[in-house]
């Protein structure tokens, strides 16, 4: 049983490996294949946005599924349709087709996140899922580094080349989680008549907002994938721009903010999360993101952006694997992956709003968003630990009384 609890665990991270490869192979070329098409600069746009809606719209959905069926199908499906999706991107004939295959792109892709978070819990024991969770959210990271200069490589061989690779890698990938991946039995949701996995539904959104925790934990989701949006969207024009530097002192920029990230999970966030819980390891990583964005803000020179950098990506790489640990030990084994399908589907929510929100502030003060993401982190860091204070009054009052 250890041996294949620990193949699990290897084979998903060798999986979100790779899927992040491919994200970040397709991120830097798409804008080049759209303008191969003849795109406008707003359907360029359009396209990274339908990605983010699909995503939106179908997390919880796959969530709720992989629950009724297992995580192992709808794991393997969302690898498999996100990659074959992804290389019919190369023979798109006009952008309309691409559009739709983006749609797509999406709507697979948004299966992986819920049915694998999922499957590493019913794989792990609560007290070391926050080390195995850091692993992974590591992983991730630097899977999606390791992508940008790969697709630049492989675009030299053809604007196609790099979407048939993430094809190609993504079935390799869903080969992999097929043989490797253990059949585990189907959840407690999928024993239920079709009746009851209706009203099961209702129940998933009762025991979200009854649980007084998870409600928090979706909140600071949605405001680091929001905060996230000043540095994606915005950070190249502010590196080429207001700190007149060059294209590729902003692709440093964009290493340094994805790699202490992957870092920070990979070394320092299960001791912190240990010693401080899960809530103090949220507060503790918002308060190092408010710190990085306003710093940011106010730097004048290339050096200290990077510093900022640092310290806001340190902050990601200690709050985001909290929070996701927290919704994996605060929920009920059966609606797991509902609970990561919601998660990814606030997740979503910030990355659709957030670039839109980005450009205006952009727009009108150059530094505004970065100011902005400080702003929101501070107010999320004291709603938790307001929260945090309030629980413990109430637990003092309830050992009292």
């Amino acid at each position: 049983m250890v041996l294949t609890r620990s193949v699990t665990i290897w084979v998903l991270m060798s999986t979100m490996f790779l899927t992040n490869i491919g994200f970040g192979i397709i991120l830097p070329t798409l804008p080049f294949l759209s303008q191969h098409l003849g795109a406008s600069t707003f359907e360029m746009g359009l396209a990274m946005s339908v990605f983010a809606g699909a995503s939106l719209v179908a997390s919880s959905i796959w969530g709720g599924v992989s629950d009724r069926i297992g995580r192992r199908p709808v794991l393997i499906l969302g690898i498999v349709g996100y990659g074959v999706s992804s290389a019919l991107l190369a023979f798109a004939p006009s952008v309309a087709v691409l559009l739709i295959l983006r749609f797509l792109s999406g709507l697979m892709s948004s299966a992986v996140y819920p049915s694998s978070m999922a499957l590493v819990t019913e794989c792990t024991a609560a007290q070391e899922r926050a080390r195995i969770l850091g692993y992974m959210g590591s992983i991730n990271g630097i899977g999606f580094i390791c992508g940008p200069p790969l697709g630049a490589f492989l675009s030299l061989f053809g604007i196609q080349v790099p979407f048939v690779s993430v094809g190609l890698l993504s079935i390799i990938n869903g080969l992999l989680a097929l043989y490797l991946l253990p059949r585990t039995s189907k959840t407690a949701v999928a024993a239920q008549g079709t009746a009851e996995l209706q009203v099961r539904w209702l129940q998933r959104f009762r025991h979200m907002l009854q649980n007084r925790m998870i409600a928090p934990l979706l909140f600071g989701t949605f405001a680091l994938s929001l905060a996230d949006a000043s540095i994606s969207t915005t950070l190249s024009y502010f590196v080429t721009g207001s700190l007149r530097s060059t294209p590729t002192m902003a692709g440093w920029a964009f290493m340094i903010n994805a790699g202490v990230s992957a870092v920070a999970q990979a070394t320092v966030f299960s001791r912190i999360f240990h010693k401080c819980g899960e809530v103090g390891t949220i507060v503790i990583g918002m308060i190092c993101g408010m710190i990085g964005y306003l710093a940011m803000g106010l730097s004048q020179l290339l050096i200290w952006a990077f510093l900022a950098l640092a310290v806001l990506s340190f902050g990601r790489g200690l709050s985001y694997p909290s929070i996701t640990t927290g919704i994996s030990l605060h929920t009920a084994p059966q609606l797991q992956g509902s609970m990561f399908g919601s998660q990814g589907t606030v997740g979503s929510l910030g990355r659709t709003l957030g670039p839109l929100l980005a450009g205006w502030l952009y727009s009108v003060q150059e530094r505004s968003p970065f100011f902005f993401s400080g702003g929101l982190l501070m107010l999320t860091a004291a709603i938790f630990l307001l929260f945090y204070l309030t629980r413990m009054k109430a637990k003092k009052q309830q050992a009292e009384g």
